[in-house]
């Protein structure tokens, strides 16, 4: 049984040649980047040439470039950093109701530690409203995180028009972005989006788990979190995963002239997704915005509990999520659905198909025509509600 794979906004398979470069560090280059002979020479080396490629698709300066461990790492290094620098009487910080835990978690945090926090609703789409960011910024704003690809809709926010509202108003805040599922699936110029910060992570374009990184504008007043050695230039201290980095540079090679291509075929995969289903089962919902990121596909099935039909694909070789797999253990697992203001009674049905390159019309057909039966069958055990 051939299995498909729709799960890829949780995370990827590790590409072969990602692979092989990570094995060739592994076993080749061994080395300490902070050693002074040249096997360390070699390691920095490596860092430097994946440095300095993150630093073009981004358009910055590879010393504006720090590694981290992932996205939650660097998520909590920006925020925390901000937030620690700055340690004044009164201080607002401004995000989204449909961020990442890994941000909201952090703004919660602080929220119980009397730091003013202010969290923006979205529309039905996951869209914040602008008017709404303009009114809450004011001089002792001093961080403004807004996700720039969400991660369970595949909304993408208008980070040029958010960077804008945010320097227009308080030139010193800070404006950062999770786009750990936008890099290198959906352009991003941090000039001209006046950001200060941007995270990302390796794992969601084919590269390994365990490491990301971060932009950090220069002059950005950040406090690092970890302290000891002082490497990434005193940001980030530790000795560099070089293997994950290496990795994390090969599958960034392997995308960079082709993913404007690939977005296309994505979004008509994700388009004929879609329409399959929604001619072949009744009571749907597609979450989200159609024209957002076609690598997520968002969908609420009504008489159907997601996690039920989860296994059922699963047992038909076909492997989707509920949402965000870092929510999963999370009491609050559907805020993103309450935040977009889903019906009650689509909410426990929703399931999140998110698309690669691997990914066939073959596969869409088959993944579609599974689904249906799942639901179908899945229906027959539920009583109908009296009430409709």
């Amino acid at each position: 049984m051939k299995e498909i794979y729709l799960d890829n906004a949780a995370t990827t398979r590790v590409h072969p040649q990602v692979a092989e470069k990570m094995m060739d560090a592994l076993v080749n280059n061994y080395g300490n980047p902070s050693s002074l002979h040249r096997l360390g020479i070699r390691a920095e080396q490596a860092i430097k040439e994946v440095r300095e490629l993150i630093a073009k698709n981004l358009n910055c300066q590879p010393p504006e470039i720090y590694f981290t461990s992932g996205g939650t790492e660097g998520n909590n290094l920006i925020i925390q950093g901000v937030v620690e620098n700055k340690k004044r009487n009164r201080m607002r910080i401004i995000t989204s109701a449909i961020e990442h835990p890994s941000v909201l978690d952090v703004f919660t945090f602080y929220e119980n530690h009397q730091i003013e926090v202010i969290v923006l609703g979205v529309d039905t789409q996951g869209y914040i409203h602008l008017d709404e960011l303009e009114a809450a910024m004011n001089e002792d704003t001093i961080l403004v995180s807004i996700m720039g690809v969400n991660n369970e809709l595949g909304t993408i926010q208008d980070l040029k028009a958010i960077g804008k509202i945010v320097k227009a108003v308080n030139p010193k805040c800070i404006f950062h972005a999770d786009f750990v599922q936008g890099f290198m699936k959906i352009p991003v110029d941090v000039r001209v989006c006046l950001l200060d910060a941007l995270t990302l992570s390796g794992h969601k374009i084919f590269g390994p788990k365990g490491v990301g990184a971060v932009y950090i504008k220069k002059g950005t007043d950040i406090k690092p979190l970890l302290r000891g050695g002082g490497q990434e230039n005193n940001m980030r201290s530790g000795t560099e995963n070089v293997p994950g980095i290496v990795g994390f540079g090969e599958a960034i090679r392997l995308r960079k002239d082709s993913f404007s291509d690939e977005f296309e075929v994505i979004r008509s995969l994700r388009t004929a997704f879609i329409n399959e289903l929604e001619a072949k089962i009744d009571d749907i919902k597609i979450n989200g915005d159609p024209n957002g990121s076609p690598y997520v596909l968002n969908v609420s099935f009504n008489r159907v509990r997601g996690e039920v039909l989860l296994h059922s694909l699963e047992a038909r070789g076909i492997f989707v999520s509920t949402g965000s797999a870092c929510s999963s253990h999370k009491k609050e697992k559907q805020y993103v659905l309450k935040a977009i203001g889903l019906a009650e009674e689509y909410k426990e049905g929703t399931i999140r198909i998110s698309f690669s390159k691997d990914i066939t019309k073959d596969d869409v057909n088959t993944s579609v025509e599974a689904i249906a039966q799942a639901v179908n069958s899945l229906r027959l055990l539920v009583k109908p509600n009296k009430n409709r």
